[in-house]
């Protein structure tokens, strides 16, 4: 057991310069090409956001914020995603809006491993609508805040069992809001690396639906720490090396927190986005499936995944909610047989994926491991009795190396809008593509 004297104070780690490189990013320089695919990670983070905010736990938080006087009880000017619920506070919008965008896994993310979009695209949004900035300030704020943390997730390596949502996000959330009020950056950002969630895996794989606030807690703790910057409170140098660099994980890649921030060469050009409603992990494998065209579930005798030792952690059965089918590589890969796709509507609980399922076996290859993380590769061999077919796969559809197309992109966006209003999409997209051109975000959730 590890006494209070293994815990002593770490070194500082000084995020200012790279807060303030980042935050200080002049949209002017950064190539048309990163700045439209910036606007398509937010349209598609804000579908996400729709998709998820249907759900009817999502109304029922929203009825409920005034509770026990939890939250302001008063309108505002930040828009929630849930269908039909009124204005609120930044706070509130940035809490509600990017839990919702978790809850059917279809947010965007990098490697290894975290979401930088769910945690400060909501977060910068709700700051933008309450202080009535233009849509290029908006877009300018998620590029400052999203390098910060896409280079937290790279340069910090978290261990299994800890989450990646909630916790470093908060600081890129902190600094893109801090730009938008036109402060300093760097006090919130240091604040937010001592307000860290420990969020852990296991909610996900029992199917506990608290796991999907962990990025709502992230990203209003990036507006908060703003708050608590405002009124005074300072931040701290050795909290993120403590923290993430000995308890929850460790230092792997120092140099991504002091090289140069080039507005060529962002890491947001460089994510994934998600077609399947499951996590990541098991992406190719579903890929794999489904490379192989349609299959009978019912002449399967038996399937091999094989795949990165980064990916094992879920291989495990669902236990029966659908959070935990997204957490299942076993469910993920019997309901891409069954139904040929894994979507919102097909991860649902299906018996036949269900007893599909058993019949999964997983496994880590080395050969497949030592391409990680450059790739996460599947290796998905199945038995239907006759013949065996097997497929292999590197990286995802949605990966930096096999982009979707932009009309696939929009049919996901308007699949997910559609699903938020229940009669159409609710907020177009082409309002959202031309982001760059509005004046005042305040509206832009509006149907």
């Amino acid at each position: 057991m590890r006494s209070s004297s293994d815990f002593q104070p770490s070194a500082s780690l000084d995020l200012g310069p790279l807060v303030e490189a980042a935050a200080s990013l002049d949209l002017g320089q950064v190539p048309a090409s990163t700045r439209h695919h910036a606007v398509l990670v937010i349209a598609d983070t804000i579908g996400a956001m729709l998709g998820g905010g249907s759900e009817p736990e999502f109304a029922a938080l929203v009825e409920r914020r005034d509770e026990a006087a939890l939250f302001p009880v008063h309108p505002g000017p930040a828009q929630l995603v849930t269908p039909g619920q009124p204005g609120t506070d930044a706070i509130t919008a940035a809490f509600v809006n990017a839990a919702a965008g978790t809850v059917l896994e279809l947010d965007e993310g990098v490697r290894p491993s975290g979401h930088p979009g769910v945690h400060v695209i909501p977060a910068a949004l709700a700051a933008a609508q309450a202080l009535g900035r233009s849509g290029g300030e908006l877009l300018g704020a998620v590029l400052s805040g999203y390098e910060v943390t896409a280079r937290l997730f790279t340069a910090f390596r978290l261990r299994f069992p800890v989450h990646p949502h909630g916790n470093l996000g908060a600081i890129g959330a902190a600094v893109a809001v801090a730009r938008l009020r036109r402060a300093d950056p760097v006090t919130p950002a240091k604040i937010a690396t001592a307000l860290p969630l420990l969020s852990v895996w296991q909610p996900a794989f029992e199917g506990a639906t608290v796991r999907n606030v962990y990025s709502g807690v992230g990203a209003a703790t990036g507006v908060k720490a703003n708050w608590l910057a405002s009124a005074g409170f300072s931040g701290s140098d050795e909290a993120l090396p403590t923290a993430f660099g000995e308890i929850a994980g460790e230092l792997v890649d120092p140099d991504r927190l002091t090289a140069p921030v080039h507005a060529e060469d962002l890491l947001i050009a460089h994510d994934y986005q998600k077609r399947h409603s499951a996590c990541a992990n098991s992406h190719t494998a579903i890929d794999a499936v489904l490379s192989l065209g349609p299959l009978d579930h019912r002449q399967v005798r038996g399937v091999k995944v094989e795949t990165t030792t980064n990916n094992l952690r879920l291989d495990r059965l669902s236990r029966g909610p659908v959070l935990s089918n997204r957490f299942s590589l076993q469910y993920a890969v019997a309901t891409a047989i069954v139904n040929g796709e894994a979507g919102p509507d097909a991860i649902a609980t299906d018996p036949r994926a269900e007893e599909l399922s058993r019949l999964v076996t997983v496994t880590a290859a080395a050969e497949l491991t030592e391409r990680w993380p450059a790739a996460s590769p599947a290796r998905v061999t199945i038995d239907l009795g006759d013949r065996t077919v097997q497929a292999e796969v590197d990286n995802p559809v949605g990966h930096e190396s096999h982009r979707f197309t932009e009309p696939e992109l929009r049919a996901k966006y308007e699949a997910l809008a559609a699903a938020a209003d229940g009669s159409g999409t609710r907020v177009p997209y082409d309002r959202l593509l031309e982001l760059e051109s509005i004046a005042d975000v305040g509206g832009l959730l509006a149907p």
